[in-house]
């Protein structure tokens, strides 16, 4: 099997796969973040594409393994969400099953990450809706469908990119929670309701001007959705500990995007859907302290003690709706 983070193997497979030509001439960059796969940027003619590839070893200082085959899920998952929202996610060009190399449509080089736009201050409304609003559509396209079922059913990946890293990795360090946790996991890889993205958060929301560009969907499953609203929710509140200036409008803009949802789900009790988001949320604003997978932006010993403190707050008090969350993370933080 070639490896794409090697140069001359990365060269020697776009020319043989008649990706790029010595005639158009070609280029290409590897992308920088990330910790699961080797990512490259292609300028091949007058198209740019990105060419990724799936590691078996994450790039993590703990030993996190996962089955190389979820690149196949990855393509897959993008191609659906081309199909109901084309315009926030790129076309899937090629999946090589063999070597778990897909190619995608890039984004402009002119945009810009959503999550860093979001830890420098820069707050668009109309960006956030976006972003909530394509999830939502895609839960409600994808909702008790067979063939999204069929295709996306199995959950060994997301149980190895996100149960055990983030839930059963985080109960290790607090064998109390291990109740609470099994609760949570029951519903997370019980019988599936729809397309679950699996890594919907800024990091993976690329912005040029107002548009957005949805990527990364390896954890792609036939799951909860209440995973894909706490996890992308979690990252506003990780940001209001990092950003305590700017904890406002980050709660704000978080108060709508999750009223958007609310009032658009079809396909399930919103309150019991509301539950089940909030009970995992607290669990998973923990593990990006104390899990495999630590928010690399909270650096400050205060911060990861106010993250635990607010975390173990809502679940020992058994909170079940956002708004309350919203309230406690903003009295809590406070003025500081």
């Amino acid at each position: 099997m070639i490896d794409i983070a090697v140069k001359e193997q990365l060269e020697k497979y776009l020319l043989d796969k008649g990706i790029v030509n010595k005639d158009e001439g070609y280029s290409f960059k590897y992308c920088k973040g990330g910790v699961s796969g080797t990512v490259a940027f292609v300028f091949a003619g007058d198209k740019e594409l990105i060419v990724k590839q799936a590691l078996a070893q994450l790039k993590t200082k703990e030993t996190w393994l996962c089955d190389p085959n979820r690149m196949n899920v990855e393509q897959a998952g993008n191609a659906v969400y081309n199909k109901i929202v084309p315009e926030s996610a790129p076309e899937v060009y090629f999946y090589d099953d063999e070597n778990y190399i897909y190619g995608r449509e890039a984004a402009p080089e002119s945009c810009t990450m959503w999550k860093s736009d979001l830890l420098s201050g820069l707050y668009d409304f109309q960006v956030a809706e976006k972003a909530i609003d394509a999830l939502s559509k895609v839960h409600n396209g994808c909702a008790y469908k067979e063939d999204i079922e069929k295709i996306f059913g199995d959950k060994a990946i997301f149980y190895d990119l996100r149960i055990s890293p983030y839930i059963e990795f985080t109960v290790g360090k607090y064998p109390r929670l291990r109740k609470y946790a099994d609760s949570v996991n029951e519903y997370l890889m019980g019988p599936g309701i729809t397309l679950v993205h699996g890594d919907y958060s800024p990091k993976n929301i690329m912005v040029n001007g107002r548009d957005i560009s949805i990527l990364d969907y390896e954890v792609s499953h036939y799951g909860h959705p209440s995973f894909d609203l706490a996890f992308f929710s979690n990252h506003f509140l990780l940001k209001c500990v990092k950003n305590k200036q700017w904890k406002d409008t980050t709660l704000n803009m978080l108060d709508i995007m999750l009223g958007r949802y609310f009032a658009n789900v079809k396909f399930m009790d919103p309150a019991e859907l509301e539950k089940c988001f909030v009970k995992l949320l607290a669990l998973l604003f923990l593990a990006r302290v104390d899990g495999k997978s630590p928010a690399e932006y909270i650096t400050e010993d205060e911060d990861k003690d106010l993250i635990r403190g607010l975390s173990f707050k809502m679940i020992d008090e058994g909170v079940e709706d956002y708004k309350t969350v919203i309230k406690i993370v903003r009295e809590e933080i406070g003025g500081k």
